[in-house]
């Protein structure tokens, strides 16, 4: 028998509460979290700091993914189904392509300019400048640098499985019942809500963001496309801020 069936079967009840439980994670704990952590991060001058915040997060993700996966299962969170009738204008095929089409023009935005630092000094500088502000949390050694290709894997696989297909489910099937539309919304602004510490303006976009990737996955069926995306726009960062570009801006 399926792991996730026999989990159901005996564990139901036990599966359910895991689900409130991880729902109160993302919602209380982990902004709880950030606002004890990352003021210890930025005051810190130990150098294996950072790195030991990296595994911390990615400890936490893959755990918070496998609880979800272990009580719904992974075909559960990694697929969706719309029902006939439900948002049609999104689920259809011309909502297919709008979306599609939306996503597109933002993923262009985000990443040509990172196509473009490979060869624009002045790019790269700029992006300095307005990366200053998290400094404390991006990479700038060697060891860093490697750390964050696996950190930024672990963000687009665990996270996408979490915000889009656990929220989407647990908000829109059961408990709540909301509409796909609402659940959408709501697992957004909890996704925001994971990143306040990068401050309120850019957890606003992070809203934008997930509610986009969001509206992929359900237009695609797949969370493939949201998985891939989010890894891609993380990792852009190691080409607009090569080695050394940080310390360099900071002491400009």
């Amino acid at each position: 028998m399926e792991l996730r069936l026999w989990f159901a079967a005996v564990f139901s009840p036990a599966g359910l509460l895991i689900q409130h439980v991880l729902l109160f994670f993302l919602v209380v704990v982990a902004p709880l979290w950030d606002r004890y952590e990352i003021p210890r991060l930025k005051a810190s001058t130990d150098p294996r700091r950072k790195l030991e915040f990296y595994w911390k997060v990615m400890a936490a993700e893959w755990v918070c993914a496998g609880a979800a996966s272990l009580t719904l299962g992974l075909s559960t969170l990694y697929a969706i189904q719309v029902a006939p009738g439900e948002i049609d204008w999104l689920a259809g095929s011309r909502g297919r392509l709008f979306v599609l089409g939306v996503f597109t023009v933002i993923a262009l935005l985000l990443f040509v300019p990172a196509i473009m630092a490979l060869w624009s000094d002045k790019i790269r500088r700029q992006a300095a400048q307005a990366a200053r502000k998290l400094s404390f949390l991006l990479p700038s050694t060697g060891a860093e640098r490697s750390w964050w290709w696996l950190l930024c894997i672990t963000a687009g696989i665990c996270e996408e499985l979490v915000y889009r297909g656990f929220l989407l489910h647990y908000l829109h099937i059961a408990p709540f019942h909301l509409s796909l539309i609402g659940a959408l919304a709501v697992a957004s602004i909890i996704f925001g809500i994971g990143h306040l510490y990068q401050g309120v303006k850019p957890a606003l976009g992070t809203v934008v963001l997930g509610f986009v990737l969001g509206a992929v996955f359900v237009a695609t069926g797949s969370l493939l496309i949201p998985i891939i995306a989010h890894a891609v726009l993380d990792l852009r960062v190691l080409i607009l801020l090569p080695a050394g570009t940080l310390e360099a801006a900071e002491a400009a």
